[in-house]
């Protein structure tokens, strides 16, 4: 083509209305609208259209197809992705997946969500407010709909178009909450409108895995002003945030993929629920919730104690009184003993600790784990009369002997926890419990655990005065401060919170959707193990020990750090026992177990 026709061209793309961003070119020239047609100069200067129309002629976005459009969108808006390194990978390079995000800013993130997945997946379609059908060269991206009316016409057909996509083996990305974030009063933080059920609804139908992005970041002050003066000044604003976006950093976490529709965490609840639980995980994505644990100055690690003789420990085992042997099972036998008894026994379970412990950050570095608690307390233990070896343990705390007595040192927990005389340890007997491990072979097995809580029952049916254990579980630095937060807010409620503070308290932003979720479904102890398994990089969910004491109905009392034992989070929990289920109280105590019961001082 001559310079000449290149130039009748371009003047001719100057004065056609198709190639300019007008209101003209979203709404049809009809019935009602055909007031707001003629009138669209005028609104295309009010909402800011005009000058987004300067910059789209200015940088000749016209005509170029939609991987250049939103490349040069982020160049010449200069817009800052921040996204963590390795994110993009956890995107399904084929299949039908969704996409969910937060809807932070109500136009740009849009352009930042196709840009960045188009690079993965180029069949990457967004369901989107149809005034982003402004710019007719991303048009191939997106389906189009209108989230402010849930029974427009036309939604239906959109959300069909998703799931056509979705069955043709494509990706959707989906903004549950159909219009921008926002304040819902003065004192509310920004965060989105209630999400629609459609995420489930999708997820279901398609069988497909959901990542969940969260998108940080807000529009100016003035935008959430005006919107709680009236609602639509925010539709209003929207082009004019666009324009005034340019330099933004806009931070974007792509959350593991949530692979399992059917997992019992999500059994048996309503799509609505299953959505919010996936806004829920949205948000924890946010950036400003990660948190690092202090970093540790490791002590020197020296070497572990060698090991006792197996003929010593067999020795000391066989001459503990009978009554003192507690349950068994196979070559397995739990047994309850003090260090003046059994004192290789307690050298052999120091040295174990400290070897245990030290496969998840908590050994103290010395040769044992021990302290000056172990003359005072009682040791329950496991050991395996074939090998003659120690395989798990616990120590026990009696506490009115432990308060009663000058000379016994008092309670381990009170170096980490303030007690008052409203806690329970201050009110009747108590066993205080801590320091459990379970060697590596036995944690591979339900056996090892089930002695322990076996052994746990019998010592309280011999000592009956002993109505409530507590103590803590410890939650290991090897979870995320954001896993140790959500098992706080889920499982310490705030009436047994009364009675006790944490000398070193655990400290942890806690998100607004958190609360909001928590206010509207309670706490679920599958949801929780199920949000710690999805925040978790290894896929680990709550420790055994805090699912086992929730089975017995343990109360979750607070989460402190404890700096005798390698500033470890501990949760600590009582469990009254006569208020145990039945079928638990039936298998720890025995078919005798109302003996128990009945026991009265």
């Amino acid at each position: 083509m001559s310079a000449k026709h290149t130039l009748v061209n371009n003047n001719l793309k100057q004065t056609d209305s198709r190639y300019h961003l007008s209101i003209r070119n979203v709404i049809a020239n009809k019935g009602w609208l055909k007031p707001v047609y003629w009138f669209a100069p005028l609104l295309d200067r009010l909402v800011g259209l005009k000058q987004l129309d300067k910059m789209y002629q200015r940088h000749e976005f016209q005509g170029l197809n939609k991987a250049e459009f939103t490349e040069k969108f982020i160049d010449t808006f200069e817009l800052e992705l921040q996204v963590p390194d390795g994110s993009l990978e956890r995107l399904p390079k084929t299949g039908p997946a969704i996409v969910v995000a937060n809807h932070a800013f109500g136009g740009i993130e849009g352009v930042a969500l196709a840009h960045l997945l188009n690079k993965v997946r180029p069949d990457v379609q967004i369901l989107a407010n149809r005034g982003l059908s402004i710019f007719p060269e991303l048009a191939p991206y997106f389906i189009f709909t209108n989230p402010l009316k849930s029974n427009a016409k036309g939604n239906s057909q959109s959300l069909k178009a998703c799931l056509k996509h979705l069955k043709n083996d494509g990706m959707v990305v989906l903004f549950p909450a159909g219009r921008v974030s926002y304040p819902k009063d003065k004192h509310s933080p920004v965060s989105d409108h209630e999400w629609h059920r459609m995420v489930a609804m999708l997820a279901k139908k398609c069988q497909c895995p959901v990542l969940p992005v969260h998108i940080s970041g807000q529009n100016r002050p003035i935008f959430y002003r005006l919107g709680l003066i009236y609602f639509r000044f925010r539709l209003l604003m929207l082009i004019r945030e666009m324009i005034h976006s340019q330099g933004k950093k806009i931070p974007i976490t792509i959350g593991k993929a949530i692979n399992n529709m059917t997992h019992k965490a999500l059994n048996n609840k309503s799509d609505q629920h299953i959505t919010d639980l996936t806004r829920l995980l949205t948000y924890l994505q946010d950036p400003e919730l990660v948190q690092h644990w202090p970093e540790r100055v490791n002590p020197e690690m020296q070497p572990i104690a060698p090991a006792i003789s197996p003929d010593l420990l067999n020795e000391e085992v066989t001459q503990l009184p009978e009554s003192q042997q507690l349950a068994s099972f196979k070559t397995l036998s739990t047994y309850y003993a003090k260090r003046t008894q059994v004192p290789n026994v307690i050298e052999e379970i120091r040295r174990l600790r400290e070897e245990n412990f030290r496969l998840v950050d908590e050994g103290s570095g010395a040769p044992q784990d021990g302290d000056d608690f172990d003359d005072s307390y009682v040791h329950l233990f496991i050991f395996d009369h074939q090998t003659k070896q120690v395989v798990g343990a616990y120590r026990m705390g009696q506490s009115d002997k432990l308060l009663a007595e000058q000379d016994a040192g008092g309670i381990y927990l009170a170096k980490m926890f303030n007690f008052n005389s409203e806690f329970i340890n201050q009110q009747s007997p108590c066993l205080e419990m801590g320091r459990s491990f379970l060697i590596a072979e036995q944690q591979k097995s339900f056996h090892g655990l089930l002695l322990l809580f076996k052994g746990i029952g019998a010592f309280a049916k011999q000592f009956p005065q002993y109505r409530t254990l507590y103590g803590t579980v410890s939650l290991s630095t090897q979870y995320q401060p954001l896993s140790v937060m959500l098992i706080d807010q889920f499982l310490v409620k705030p009436e047994y919170r009364q009675g006790v503070a944490a000398k070193k308290p655990f400290q942890h932003q806690i998100p607004y959707e958190l609360s909001q979720y928590l206010a509207q479904y309670g706490s679920d102890i599958d949801v929780l193990d199920w949000l710690v398994s999805q925040i978790e990089p290894d896929g680990k969910g709550l420790p055994v020990l805090v699912k086992q004491y929730h089975q017995l109905g343990a109360k979750f009392h607070c989460v402190g750090i404890d700096p005798n034992f390698a500033n470890t989070p501990g949760l600590l929990l009582s469990v009254h026992l006569p208020d145990t289920p039945e079928k638990l109280l039936k298998l720890y105590l025995g078919k005798d177990y109302k003996e128990y019961l009945d026991f009265r001082k």
